[in-house]
């Protein structure tokens, strides 16, 4: 809902790249938004069948990070690995050990590759769409709302200052 204030924000405090985390609240959404790129952390202690429970958060990103590899035996991370081939064939997969720097310069790499969000002349971001269709729902989005930012969605909205709002009929 407050992606578009956080990308002026940010532009605004010249920022380079901002990390937006979503926690996927319900699994079924689409958190990913076409034309930015879309990165799931997984934890390689997490389970093995934790690729086959995330959906869309795993289906639709375009890079899974698999991280706390040290903490499982090279058998587990191969099925895990696996598991996330299974469920998206496409996704890039880079497995890291961050507090020993393994894996980091490939995904920094990857990430400094990634597309720019495009800006309109008056310094707001270029209209924006979730990836996948939402299911059927309750929330504006999961009733099919793929446009990005509260100005396009009703019912109680909050905007970037929390101000609590109803919009809509």
């Amino acid at each position: 809902m407050v992606l578009g204030d956080a990308l002026q924000w940010a532009r605004k405090e010249g920022c380079q790249v901002l990390l937006v985390e979503t926690a996927g609240l319900c699994l079924r959404c689409s958190p990913y938004v076409e034309g930015a790129l879309g990165m799931i952390v997984l934890e390689a202690t997490s389970g093995m069948n934790l690729p086959l429970k995330v959906g869309p958060m795993l289906s639709l990103a375009d890079i899974a990070v698999v991280t706390k590899i040290d903490r499982v035996s090279q058998a587990e991370r191969e099925v895990f690995r696996a598991r996330i081939q299974d469920v998206a064939p496409l996704v890039k997969i880079r497995e890291v050990h961050a507090l020993h720097g393994i894996g980091i310069d490939p995904l920094l790499d990857y990430l400094d590759q990634s597309p720019d969000v495009l800006f309109n002349g008056d310094h707001t971001p270029q209209r924006m769409l979730l990836r996948g269709n939402p299911p059927v729902g309750t929330c504006t989005i999961c009733v099919g709302k793929k446009e990005i930012g509260w100005q396009s969605h009703f019912g109680v909205v909050r905007p970037l200052e929390n101000q609590t709002f109803y919009r809509g009929e």
